[in-house]
């Protein structure tokens, strides 16, 4: 298991990579964006090292992100760690009483993933999130 990114909230994404991009001293060409229909979020991601950052921004009101960034304003939205096997792991914390935010794993954009309730995960939202297709970023 390897830590995967670090999922940002930002109520401008456009602003925020601008932003974030000089702050780490990365090219803001460098960024790729893409939208997320199903959780109703719009994504920009940004390569340190082998870590990805995650700025994401709500495409509607009823998007998770518009929850927090109304309950706590933009920053640290949730922590993703890579795992070999999504459904194994899925099984196995939920048997153990952990409380995960989905009745399965879901599936996005090749790969497969779930959330762990911050309140089982010391108060972190936490997703485990396994590729589906082969990587290309190591």
């Amino acid at each position: 298991m390897n830590l995967d990114h670090i999922g940002i909230a930002v109520r401008n994404l456009a602003e925020s990579v601008r932003a974030y991009a000089a702050l780490v001293g990365a090219d803001p060409a460098a960024v790729h964006t893409t939208e997320v229909p199903q959780e109703k979020v719009r994504i920009a991601e940004l390569r340190l090292g082998g870590v990805e950052i995650e700025l994401m921004e709500p495409l509607a009101e009823d998007s998770p992100i518009s929850g927090f960034l109304d309950k706590r304003g933009e920053g640290i939205h949730h922590l993703c760690y890579r795992v070999e096997d999504a459904e194994a792991l899925f099984t196995s914390l939920r048997a153990n009483g952990v409380r995960t935010l989905s009745d399965e794993v879901r599936r996005v954009r090749g790969y497969a993933y779930f959330f762990v309730h911050p309140k089982d995960a010391c108060g972190v939202l936490t997703e485990f999130k396994q590729p589906l297709e082969p990587s290309n970023d190591g």
